[in-house]
């Protein structure tokens, strides 16, 4: 099966190539969107080191060195439309001519250098890993080195060929780099590690991961990801009156923007197959005994188990799963 036959089982609803790039439809944006936050929070805002967010690598660095940050290690951030010749070798994808990558570039001295360099492949590898519902299918290839570059990719293997997700660099002349930095003595003993992820090719990755051929499964992706968090379902009984299903109705709306005015994005309707469609990971499932004793059901479409949740609990129980 090859990526267009993919893209076309999982609908235009997330992504679609033009002759200009990628094409994302509003589940496909906000996928994409999640992927960049989550790596924001962890390779920036988590990180070990100071990791300054740039546009201009040459005006940081004068930045840095002349308000006397640059105690190493520390590291730039960009994100940006990039044009390197990535998955040229993918069908029917050759016309795409830059994809959107997120950078991190780390700059240490050069005695610590290769043991980062070895540190960041291992650490990248587990964090793809994580997001994968087949783990396994992300590997790191072998070291190229070119002059003064050592580079591993690591790589998404799949039935129709690989996608290369992510490039770890090592760069131990760093000099050159940046012609235009006044205090370039302060480099002489620094190497740099880069890792540039694509968010466009990660995004697609991702989802080519999720897709499952066995019809007896359902579709789903890693709750952190999910362009949707949550969806409610209400169990009606045949004796229902009116009364009680307004009253499920407003109780729905109420938990509804309790979770969202806590940060989860949820998604109202009474259609399963828009449930599967949107990959919402989690199902509250609401009746009239919730009324009664405030316990819901959160199903896990992923286990498809569910399990009683009292609704004074249920922020902190989605919360802890997405």
């Amino acid at each position: 099966m090859t990526i267009v036959h993919i893209l076309k089982e999982l609908s235009e609803h997330f992504i679609s190539f033009t002759e200009h790039g990628f094409m994302y439809g509003p589940q496909g944006k906000m996928l994409l969107r999640n992927l960049e936050e989550h790596w924001f929070l962890h390779c920036i805002t988590m990180s070990r080191y100071n990791i300054f967010l740039s546009d201009e690598f040459n005006n940081t660095i004068d930045f840095i060195t002349k308000t006397g940050m640059s105690n190493i290690p520390f590291g730039l951030a960009t994100i940006k439309k990039s044009k390197h010749s990535w998955n040229q070798s993918v069908s029917v994808i050759q016309k795409l001519n830059y994809h959107k990558t997120a950078e991190i570039a780390i700059f240490n001295n050069n005695i610590e250098t290769e043991d980062l360099f070895h540190k960041i492949q291992k650490e990248r590898k587990i964090w793809w890993r994580r997001l994968a519902q087949c783990p396994s299918r992300f590997k790191l290839t072998e070291a190229k080195k070119i002059k003064s570059l050592d580079t591993v990719d690591i790589k998404a293997q799949f039935s129709f060929g690989s996608i290369t997700v992510e490039r770890i660099t090592c760069h131990t002349d760093v000099q050159k780099l940046f012609s235009q930095v006044d205090s370039k003595k302060d480099f002489a003993h620094i190497q740099m590690v880069e890792h540039m992820m694509s968010l466009d090719w990660g995004t697609l990755a991702l989802l080519s991961d999720a897709h499952d051929t066995n019809k007896s499964t359902k579709m789903h992706i890693h709750s952190m990801l999910a362009p949707h968090k949550v969806a409610f379902h209400i169990k009606r009984s045949n004796n229902e009156v009116n009364a009680q299903s307004d009253d499920l109705n407003r109780f729905v709306l109420y938990l509804n923007n309790m979770l969202r005015t806590k940060g989860l994005n949820t998604l109202l309707t009474t259609s399963e197959q828009i449930i599967d469609t949107c990959l919402v990971p989690f199902i509250v499932l609401v009746d009239t005994t919730s009324l009664e004793n405030g316990i819901v059901h959160v199903r896990d479409r992923s286990t498809t188990l569910s399990e009683a949740v009292h609704i004074t609990d249920l922020v902190k129980y989605l919360i802890m799963r997405c």
